[in-house]
């Protein structure tokens, strides 16, 4: 439940969010978490379905005689 700072409390409570934040946003550094190989999987499937595309005959433009 989150509860509204008094005034005489809100320079304690944005330095104590900000250091949340900051904690927040520097925690996963420097490890290879599980999302990028989600990403990088899901590139490689878009690549492959983009080759087999361009090597299909009947996908390529059609020219007038």
């Amino acid at each position: 439940m989150w509860i509204h700072p008094s005034p005489s409390d809100l320079p304690a409570y944005h330095e104590a969010l900000v250091a949340h934040l900051r904690h927040e946003i520097h925690r996963g550094h420097g490890t290879v978490s599980e999302p990028s190989g989600v990403r990088r999987w899901v590139g490689r499937q878009l690549v492959r379905v983009g080759t087999r595309l361009a090597a299909d005959p009947t996908m390529r433009p059609v020219r007038s005689l």
